[in-house]
């Protein structure tokens, strides 16, 4: 075993996700699986010369298991834990025919700390990029001997998340995964091999404390100067993340928000729409804009005159509740009515 290869491995490991905590925006786990091609690798005699074979490798399976902590600002840290297994040696090559066409098989597990960047698109799809280091324990076997060496690791990440809820999302990607020659006592002699693999993974993760909903409600009615009681000219009506669909507690809303339009005989009503600031700014102007005018069409099915009813999208731009960029907030999900009486 090379001990400054595993030191090292061990000290990145360790480094990678305490550089990238300095902002926290949430802790997650995840797991998946997939399949793993190992590359041809070359077996030679160590520290001589003189035994030489090359291995060909049927295609293997994959499993891990991840936790990190994601930031605002797209960047996640994780430590993962994956095991390859069953790539069955398909054949070996030698120009000693006894090292001909010998049995065999591979497989490695791996402790890894990864350092992701997620690329904002303003969608529920994310792409996103990575680099891995950490330790491996890669085992061989090969006419019936095998041995195992724990060695420095390394791997390169590039995949896509769609996020199906604030909390869940599904992972595809692709990952070059590769170590320190390691080495191995192999009967006679000790020898030296390669370990070099592609791996496609698919998997799901979760992410904790995801901003709560709060109950959707109508906002207070404003204070009249008179001592007597004023119709409510004003109602907020909240949505799901990247949604622009009526649920059945603002459907009510609406309901109550047309019933008084019809009460005080509205002049006109004005219904405005709003997104957080999860998404890009263009998206999210038009996203409001497709709030507001499911609300309208909602009041119009209610019985409000459509000439009435006028719509505005201000994406962004108008917080309820003041964040920074890219931050989901429920609260930031509305649409306000607005009744205007005479």
């Amino acid at each position: 075993m090379k001990m400054r290869g595993v030191l090292l491995g061990t000290a990145l490991a360790l480094a990678l996700p305490t550089a990238a905590m300095a902002a926290t925006e949430g802790f997650y786990v995840g797991a998946g699986a997939g399949v793993n091609w190992t590359r041809d690798a070359d077996v030679r005699n160590y520290p001589s010369s003189g035994f030489g074979l090359e291995e060909s490798f049927k295609i293997g399976g994959i499993g891990d298991v991840s936790a990190g902590y994601a930031t605002a600002i797209g960047v996640r840290a994780e430590l993962e834990f994956a095991w390859r297994w069953r790539n069955s040696v398909d054949g070996t090559e030698s120009a000693t025919p006894a090292l001909r066409n010998l049995g065999g098989k591979t497989s490695s597990i791996a402790f890894m700390g990864n350092a992701l960047y997620d690329i904002n698109t303003g969608t529920p799809f994310t792409p996103y990029i990575g680099l891995g280091a950490g330790v491996a324990e890669v085992r061989q076997s090969l006419r019936g001997v095998s041995d195992k060496d724990w060695v420095f690791a390394y791997q390169g990440i590039v995949g896509a998340s769609y996020a199906v809820t604030d909390n869940v999302a599904v992972t595809l990607d692709y990952r070059y995964f590769a170590t320190q020659d390691p080495e191995f006592d192999l009967g006679p002699v000790t020898s030296k091999g390669e370990y070099r693999n592609h791996t496609i993974l698919a998997g799901l993760r979760y992410t904790f404390g995801g901003p709560s909903r709060p109950a959707p409600a109508a906002s207070p009615a404003p204070m009249a100067p008179a001592t007597q009681a004023q119709p409510q000219t004003e109602y907020q009506v909240f949505f799901d993340w990247d949604k622009a669909t009526i649920t059945p507690v603002s459907d009510k809303i609406i309901g109550d928000a047309s019933a008084a339009a019809g009460r005080v005989r509205a002049v006109s009503i004005h219904v405005i729409g709003h997104t957080d600031t999860s998404g890009t700014p263009t998206y999210n102007q038009r996203l409001s804009l497709r709030r507001a005018e499911a609300v309208k069409r909602a009041l119009i099915a209610k019985g409000t005159p459509a000439n009435l009813v006028s719509i505005e999208g201000k994406g962004e731009q108008q917080l309820m509740v003041s964040t920074g960029p890219n931050v989901r907030e429920p609260s930031n999900r509305r649409a306000q009515i607005l009744i205007r009486v005479q």
